[in-house]
């Protein structure tokens, strides 16, 4: 198999009936008895699944609700063949009927070397010679699954915010200068009594000192939308689809000891060609080489989506109701007695430990920033072979060395015939990424799962 569970179902593809018959009569009248030649053409599908229900529940939550997936589909694209009908006679007076379908030689042929050199003799049991299946191996899906996640997956926000908030931290005023902020009220405070206070007291304490917590304020303020932002978009999901270009080739190839219509078979030097479906009047038909187009295609594409989540330990809340007092201070002429009601200066002191904090366990946590609550790489191979009848090999010597005549004096004609292997595969990609187990998932990355809510699911 190619998933790891689930349960492979099988099904026949009814196809077209290759149909041929062949009547004969002497020169005195008599018929012989009939050949007659069927052979269902039927195809194959092969289905891994695990049967997800789908579409999921409405009003559930976007989950993981599929699995892996592998279907094989082998069929004979007509669903009915051409019908010929050909007549011959000979000098001796003897005449037959072929008709049916003369269509190119699609059986599987092995040689068979003989003094005459070699000929394309059909296997028994007769087997369709359907397309190969030329998909991607697990391997490859994984490395395309990989490309593709960092081809289309949102920016890491994790180590975004980390870097975003280390820099706006840049512009905090430190802790030795927020240490200075009280004394430096004391002592204008002192320096200014009794004598033009109010002057004195906003040029020498209250003004440099309110113009070093507005720069703190402003600092603090774009550093908490930050935060506001990065805490109200965690748990939320980012749908991803990625396309990578259709690869397309074809190729047309002489198939090996292959011979039509199908049925004919001969020896390249031996001067009596044959038929096993028509063995009376089949040597007489012209022998052509047959020809095989096959093209290629292949439709690779991931779809996934992204979530991220608040790393555990620590708290992104700062103090907003002495932020909010602070922020009166600049909506009116501030006086050492509004200053004084920010007292005591720990809470900045505090803000700035927690801030320093946060940002640590940001980029302790950026390797695991962003998770996939689902993920998937899927391709569609579809292998098309088209068989038709080339040139009439000219060292075939069988109906003319016969010296017989088709009535109606034309070559009959030896229609195409389109076989079709289509290979569908999906593989699951863990939370983390592609080609990554559930049991190898370390603490962290299981602590993170069970944060946002993921779980192995078990069908």
């Amino acid at each position: 198999m190619f998933i790891s569970a689930g349960t492979t179902k099988s099904r026949v593809l009814p196809g077209p009936q290759f149909f041929l018959r062949e009547d004969r009569k002497n020169a005195a009248g008599q018929s012989s008895v009939p050949r007659i030649t069927k052979f269902q053409l039927d195809g194959i599908q092969i289905t891994e699944s695990e049967g997800n229900r789908w579409p999921p529940p409405k009003g559930g939550t976007l989950g993981d609700y599929g699995s892996e997936f592998y279907s094989l589909k082998k069929e004979v694209v007509s669903s009915t063949l051409p019908y010929s009908i050909c007549n011959f006679r000979h000098p001796d007076g003897t005449s037959g009927t072929i008709q049916g379908s003369l269509i190119a030689n699609i059986f599987n042929c092995h040689d068979t070397p003989s003094a005459f050199g070699s000929n394309g003799v059909l296997d028994t049991p007769l087997t369709v010679s359907f397309p190969p299946d030329l998909s991607s191996s697990r391997a490859d899906l994984v490395k395309k699954g990989a490309d593709a996640i960092a081809l289309c997956a949102p920016p890491n926000q994790l180590a975004h915010v980390a870097t975003a908030l280390g820099e706006l931290f840049q512009d905090v005023p430190q802790l030795p200068g927020i240490h200075l902020w009280e004394s430096r009220l004391r002592i204008a405070e002192a320096l200014t009594k009794g004598v033009a206070s109010e002057f004195l007291n906003a040029i020498f304490g209250i003004l440099p000192t309110v113009a070093d917590m507005g720069d703190f304020l402003k600092a603090t303020h774009k550093y908490d939308r930050a935060i506001d932002q990065f805490v109200r978009d965690a748990g939320r999901n980012v749908r991803r689809q990625f396309n990578f270009p259709k690869e397309m080739t074809t190729t047309e190839t002489i198939v090996n000891h292959s011979y039509s219509p199908a049925g004919h078979f001969r020896l390249k030097t031996d001067p009596s060609s044959s038929d096993v479906f028509c063995p009376s009047w089949g040597g007489w038909l012209p022998s052509h080489v047959t020809l095989r187009e096959r093209k290629v295609e292949r439709k690779q594409w991931f779809s996934g989506a992204f979530s991220y989540h608040l790393p555990l330990g620590y708290d992104y809340r700062a103090d907003v109701g002495r932020k909010q007092l602070m922020a009166k201070l600049f909506g009116a002429q501030p006086d050492m007695n509004t200053v004084w009601e920010l007292a005591p200066w720990s809470w900045a002191v505090d803000w700035i430990t927690n801030a320093s904090s946060v940002i640590q366990n940001l980029q302790s946590y950026i390797d695991y920033g962003t998770v996939m609550p689902y993920g998937y790489m899927m391709e569609t191979t579809t292998v098309t072979d088209t068989y038709s009848a080339g040139e009439i090999d000219g060292s075939d010597p069988g109906f003319y060395l016969h010296g017989g005549t088709f009535i109606g004096s034309y070559t009959p004609h030896v229609s195409p015939i389109v076989l079709r292997t289509t290979v569908k595969k999906r593989i699951q990609a863990n939370p983390f990424g592609f080609g990554l187990t559930w049991d190898g998932l370390s603490t962290v990355q299981k602590t993170i799962l069970a944060a946002l809510g993921i779980t192995r699911a078990v069908r």
